[in-house]
């Protein structure tokens, strides 16, 4: 009796991980696409005017990372984008055409399976932020981009 109650509850641990992975794995190829995205906005408007252009790939990186599967408005608020003149960290006021950026979108994706939510939340390495008694994990994908 007490081996099934042991086993029951390893059992639903081990599906309850896989189920987690998977959302997570779903969110990570959404904020690949998302980045991808951005980083094209970014590269045709930095051109005529690169703030607009900086707020342009802001507001459609929120919009995406929200619109994805499992997106809420809440998580829109935990998107960022960081742009880097040739992977430098530096806070240009202009871009000229053949200019190399570096475009770092980072999206906190909610961990939403029960049990192991907390359990994923303390082992992980990402950067994580817990806002409430919500978990969430901080992925990014990282864009090269050649300003048009």
């Amino acid at each position: 009796m007490i081996g099934f109650l042991i086993g029951t509850v390893v059992l639903a641990t081990v599906i309850f991980s896989i189920i987690q992975f998977a959302f997570l794995w779903a969110g990570q190829g959404a904020i690949e696409t998302a980045a991808h995205f951005v980083a094209r906005k970014f590269a045709l408007n930095a051109r005529a005017d690169f703030q607009k252009a900086k707020t342009s790939a802001l507001s459609e990186a929120s919009s995406l990372c929200r619109n994805r599967p499992g997106g809420k408005w809440e998580t829109a608020a935990l998107t960022s984008v960081n742009f880097a003149r040739n992977g430098e960290e530096d806070y240009a006021t202009c871009a000229f055409p053949g200019e190399a950026y570096r475009i770092r979108l980072t999206h906190g994706v909610e961990l939403i399976v029960p049990w192991i939510d907390r359990i994923l939340f303390l082992l992980a390495p990402a950067p994580k932020v817990r806002v409430g008694n919500k978990y969430y994990l901080l992925l990014h994908a990282t864009r090269w981009v050649t300003v048009e």
